[in-house]
């Protein structure tokens, strides 16, 4: 556990008015609208799309994160804020800083106007204020822009996030099955504290739920173990039981290949983004994993929980 707070803020009571959640569509998103058990209201860009994946009881406003204006009264009378929209590549326009950055402050000005006193904000572990790593960078400035905001707020810094739909366990499940050979992009040793998707959607039911001792703090989110990313492979490997040669390939051979693939269709591309490639020079493991504190065990070994890519 990590604690930063350049703003000094007091912990309120448990928020009782609706949650307000942005990114509620996506992977992690799906599993903390089921982890809240407390009327929720939902950040869409489009209502008509979403109604059809999201469950009973949960209200839908329209607006963009990226978008202020379309923000405006849409928490009005919510108790929290769940803020999980983030993106993993720049495409159509769309900016790490725009999205991830500048999207955060506006969600949380917001929030200010609204007189919504708590939020909750899902970082990245590994987030840091280095122009090399654009991602990382985002996700560090989003943290200021929270931790500045005079709001009641925590922050979730996880590893990589493993579970059924995921989109990097599955992608190197594919690739495993389907390759003749495996590739280990990289030297390999680059380290993952793979968390579990219900554990983290936990971890976020446990701030809504105990602002008292959550309030104020930086949390880092990883799993059971600590794994290179080559163990990872062998994991995965194994739980398919596929028994294949691995073959490594420099990032620098693989780089010129992922940014010529972009205009391909996302099948058919490498499954790893130009920065997912730069961030390999990043280990993405802690020392002061808060998980297994915040949901009361011990958690799940990746190799205890992918059962699901079996279904591949």
């Amino acid at each position: 556990m990590d604690q930063r707070d350049p703003t000094p803020v007091t912990a309120p009571a448990a928020a009782t008015g609706p949650v307000f959640v942005t990114g509620g569509t996506g992977f992690v998103g799906g599993h903390v609208l089921g982890a809240i058990d407390r009327p929720i209201r939902l950040l869409v860009r489009d209502k008509a799309k979403a109604a059809r994946g999201t469950g009973a009881g949960v209200e839908l406003v329209e607006g963009d994160v990226t978008d202020a204006a379309s923000l405006l009264g849409a928490m009005d009378g919510c108790g929290a804020v769940v803020h999980l929209v983030a993106i993993i590549a720049e495409e159509g326009g769309a900016t790490f800083d725009g999205v991830i950055h500048r999207g955060t402050a506006n969600v949380v000005e917001e929030a200010k106007r609204a007189g919504v006193g708590r939020f909750i904000h899902m970082s990245a572990m590994g987030a840091r204020d280095d122009d090399r790593f654009a991602y990382m960078q985002a996700k560090w400035r989003a943290e200021q822009a929270v931790q500045g905001s005079g709001l009641s707020w925590t922050i979730f810094r996880p590893s990589v996030i493993f579970g059924p739909g995921d989109g990097f366990i599955n992608q190197l499940a594919s690739l495993i099955r389907k390759a003749p050979v495996i590739p280990v992009v990289g030297s390999g040793t680059s380290e993952f504290m793979p968390v579990r998707v219900e554990e983290v959607a936990t971890t976020f039911k446990r701030a809504l739920d105990d602002p008292a001792t959550t309030t104020g703090q930086l949390y880092e989110l990883g799993g059971a173990k600590t794994y290179t990313y080559e163990e990872l492979l062998d994991v995965i490997a194994a739980k398919l039981g596929k028994k294949k040669p691995k073959v490594h390939i420099p990032v620098g051979l693989m780089m010129p290949v992922v940014k010529l693939s972009k205009p391909l269709p996302a099948a058919i591309r490498p499954p790893v983004t130009e920065e997912q490639l730069k961030m390999l020079a990043l280990d993405n493991s802690t020392d002061h994993s808060a998980t297994a504190e915040l949901i009361g065990r011990q958690p799940t070994a990746l190799e205890d929980g992918i059962d699901y890519i079996l279904k591949g």
